[in-house]
């Protein structure tokens, strides 16, 4: 069955012409209108009504806001939260394989907000005009964009509706995720990592795990520990600290490093690029803070700054306290000569010293239960590699499976 998700008020035409085309392929459709003003231009299986109630407002009550204020996104978000619980209660109910939701600005923000309360794996396909990253997160959603405004049926739009109900019904063809047959290690990594994590998947591979790597600030790694899809964490790059704590670019994103220990899983922590704070800015972009630190371009709109004492001296707190918490088995690996490609002798970042902060930091905080081994090697060599290896192995009781 397709759920398909749209404002009918303003995009209903449009929507009932892809409802169509998904049933001449022979599909089941649900429809679900998020609409909040005009009336619904094609009839909806679950109304916007039950879509605002869902979401614990009447429809009635929003519109009269809507009547009396031009700040749209309260009312909005009541619409996500309804759209999310519905999509959510037909999954429980075995009646949703595949969503897609069509919509602009608005639409998007509803479409995307229920889809990500979607497991990872259920088929997400949002057409739309308008993509903005805040919508989107790290969820898998598939996004078709349409080369017009979603206005009316035409040649043009026609095409992109019909290519959106084939993709849909042949994505709900191939809905699940495989069945894990080794023990499943969810792995972090960023650019100045990736030669070590590389040949650390190797090393994991032949002792009879399977990986999967995730970039340092991923939201998906911690649904997939919570949805019971991962065995272990092997954290090469909780970067993302550092975004959530010192810049306070993402402080949504205040429970990074807790999902594994929350469930009771094997964890391995290690510092991996914690010798920078990463802006998506040009270098004369840079705020005026950071001008007078060591600075790295990473691309011509990535920048690298070196991380101060005062920094490293924050994120053990903030770590330790997290480890503290896991009720599973934890280490954290510590590479002595450096964390990344450019924190070793002879580059940019390579303060060893400052690195070492990091490591009283957590040695003075960290309870007893938590080992932390010191390898003097840079987070590259094939011995600091083996050694994050064996004790991940270890803390497995050799590849227990949970």
């Amino acid at each position: 069955m397709i759920v398909l998700l749209g404002t009918l008020d303003t995009k209903g035409v449009e929507i009932g012409y892809i409802r169509e085309k998904i049933k001449a392929r022979g599909c089941g459709v649900i429809l679900i209108d998020a609409g909040l003003m005009g009336e619904p231009q094609v009839k909806a299986d679950i109304s916007r009504e039950e879509v605002a109630r869902a979401g614990g407002v009447s429809l009635e009550e929003l519109q009269q806001r809507a009547q009396k204020s031009s700040d749209r996104m309260q009312n909005i978000q009541v619409m996500i939260e309804g759209a999310a619980r519905k999509v959510q209660e037909l999954y429980r109910e075995g009646k949703l394989d595949a969503i897609l939701s069509v919509g602009g600005s608005m639409g998007t923000a509803i479409g995307a907000g229920a889809m990500k309360a979607l497991p990872l794996g259920i088929p997400k396909l949002m057409v739309g005009t308008h993509f903005y990253p805040q919508y989107l997160g790290e969820a898998d959603l598939t996004i078709l964009q349409c080369p017009t405004d979603i206005m009316g049926l035409n040649p043009i739009t026609n095409l992109t509706f019909e290519q959106a109900a084939n993709a849909i019904c042949a994505m709900a063809e191939a809905k699940r995720l495989a069945e894990k047959t080794r023990s499943l290690i969810a792995m972090t990594a960023i650019g100045v990592t990736t030669p070590a994590v590389m040949r650390l998947q190797k090393l994991l591979n032949a002792k009879d795990y399977d990986t999967v790597v995730f970039h340092g600030n991923s939201e998906v790694l911690d649904q997939l520990v919570e949805d019971g899809q991962i065995d272990g964490v092997l954290d090469f790059a909780p970067i993302e600290l550092i975004r959530i704590f010192i810049t306070r670019e993402t402080p949504w994103r205040a429970s990074r490093l807790e999902s594994a220990g929350r469930r009771g899983l094997p964890q391995v922590i290690v510092p991996g690029g914690l010798d920078m704070i990463i802006l998506r800015k040009a270098k004369d972009e840079i705020p005026g803070e950071y001008r007078t630190r060591k600075i790295y371009m990473h691309g011509p709109y990535v920048t690298a700054i070196r991380t101060t004492p005062e920094e490293l001296k924050q994120v053990a707190e903030i770590m330790a306290d997290k480890m503290n918490r896991a009720t599973g088995p934890a280490a954290v690996v510590f590479p002595l000569r450096g964390f990344s490609a450019i924190d070793r002798e002879g580059f940019a970042f390579y303060e060893p010293e400052t690195d070492r902060i990091l490591l009283e930091g957590l040695k003075g905080k960290l309870k007893k239960e938590v080992q932390v081994r010191e390898v003097d090697a840079h987070i590259f060599d094939e011995n600091f590699i083996r050694e994050v290896a064996r004790i991940y192995d270890d803390l497995t009781g050799g590849n227990v499976k949970h």
